[in-house]
């Protein structure tokens, strides 16, 4: 007996990396219909893995990045075994900010003298910049790297790369264009490469792209959106305009930033107890409230300190922080942790907390505007923000510093929330499902110990 369908998604996401899946409920499952699939999502780790993507190009052991394949391979071939199904022979790989770099590489029209930028100017240059989106022309550049995509800066150079939206009639000796280009993490091209000697059919497409799918209702893909994600240590952001990607960029900057200031905070309750007495006056005095909340953020951390709790034993504050303020915020007193998570007698102002994550999480958000908006003069209509924290308030708080409308995304199937599955998941198993492909055959693959499945054999599953 023939086994069902399955569509396959291996995600090197925000999160980490994970295998995506679509499961036919019957043998004749429709296309595009979401309630006649299943989808899960199982995590992987490895310790062939340990220390990626952050490992240094010169230090990649291609025996250790082959043994993850190699144990990929094999839980891809379990799944299909204990589930009954067999997964299609395309392999499709969506790529997060933590799995690429973004690099760029002007393109300049040299003047023989200082000059006025003309109308024909402008049309030399936009030919070229039509010509640079070819994507035969992505690999003709001097950067080495391997090229997932390439984009065209919204703004154009002029001399000394000095960015501007409105050249013509600026006198200049140099005019061009910024290219970008998103490439693979080193670690991440040994890996594909090797998966491509087991001859799999193998597909590679950034994350943002199934993301913003996904996510975006039908008036934002219509419009000038911004996707930003936001993780523990990274934030990416992407720009789109009647659905097609115009603009991307990461900063390495993320959640831990508010892990640390919490952290900081304790610690200071700690060496103070009577700051749990006092600090209810901290509502009445908003100026005192900024004064403390620089000197915590500022004030030095000696090792002694470090020992009497950690930033991970502080991490259950972060479930109830709000970006809420004033009279939104409900005054209640929630209990400091001790090391280790032991309890203690100790407790803290919810209002405090609050004040702490607004301004730190507004720092984060004014950083990306600074990046996307001044920087590479990138202005969306609206944004879907995507976060790893729950953080009540922070679609307002991005709304305040972008000047925009902005709004939580969250990921459904047929209608239902799915709190496991990735975004990028979602808008890959989507496509796969939705038969835009169905003219061309699609071989049924099962596969065997060549081409099976993720990272050790420490995995969560959820379905």
């Amino acid at each position: 007996m023939n086994a069902k369908s399955a569509k396959l998604n291996l995600d090197f996401g925000h999160g980490g990396i994970s295998m995506n899946y679509a499961m036919a409920n019957d043998f004749q499952a429709r296309y595009g219909a979401e309630g006649d699939w299943r989808v899960g999502t199982t995590r992987l780790s490895s310790e062939e893995f340990e220390g990626f993507p952050g490992m240094p190009q010169n230090r990649i052991d291609e025996g250790q990045v082959r043994a993850a394949v190699e144990s990929i391979n094999k839980i891809i071939s379990e799944w299909q075994r204990e589930n009954g199904y067999d997964f299609d022979s395309n392999l499709e790989v969506t790529v997060s900010a933590a799995f690429f770099e973004v690099l760029f590489h002007p393109y300049r029209l040299e003047f023989s003298q200082l000059r006025e930028i003309t109308e024909d100017d402008i049309k030399f240059i936009a030919r070229k910049i039509e010509i640079c989106k070819l994507p035969e022309e992505m690999f003709k550049t001097s950067i080495p790297d391997e090229k997932i995509r390439s984009l065209i800066s919204p703004y154009f150079t002029i001399s000394d790369d000095v960015k501007v939206l409105e050249p013509i009639g600026r006198r200049t000796k140099a005019f061009g264009f910024h290219a970008y280009f998103i490439i693979k993490h080193p670690i991440l091209s040994k890996f594909l490469d090797i998966m491509k000697e087991y001859e799999e059919k193998i597909k590679v497409s950034l994350s943002c792209e199934s993301e913003f799918k996904a996510l975006a209702n039908k008036e934002e893909k219509m419009s000038k959106t911004a996707l930003i994600h936001i993780t523990d240590s990274m934030s990416e952001f992407s720009v789109w305009q009647n659905s097609e990607l115009k603009y991307l960029n990461k900063k390495e900057s993320g959640f831990m930033k508010l892990r640390e200031i919490i952290w900081r905070l304790c610690v200071c309750y700690h060496k103070n107890p009577k700051l749990a007495r006092q600090d209810h006056e901290f509502n009445k005095r908003s100026d005192y409230m900024e004064k403390f909340y620089i000197m915590v953020k500022n004030a030095e951390i000696s090792e002694d300190s470090r020992d009497i709790l950690s930033a991970d034993d502080c991490s259950g504050l972060l479930e109830f922080i709000s970006c809420v303020l004033e009279e939104e915020t409900e005054y209640s007193r929630l209990e400091l942790p001790g090391r280790n998570k032991s309890r203690t007698n100790l407790t803290i102002s919810n209002y405090v907390l609050s004040y702490f994550a607004k301004m730190t999480i507004r720092s984060l958000l004014s950083e990306i505007k600074q990046t996307m908006f001044d920087d590479d003069f990138c202005r969306p209509e609206s944004i879907i923000l995507e976060c790893s924290l729950p953080l009540k308030g922070i679609e307002e708080l991005a709304r305040e510093v972008f000047e925009v409308p902005a709004r939580r995304g969250y990921v459904r199937w047929d209608g239902e929330l799915k709190r496991d599955l990735s975004s990028a998941g979602a808008g890959i198993l989507q496509s796969l499902i939705s038969g835009e492909d169905r003219g061309v055959p699609v071989e049924k693959s099962k596969r065997t110990t060549r081409i099976l499945s993720l990272f050790g054999n420490i995995f969560s599953k959820a379905s």
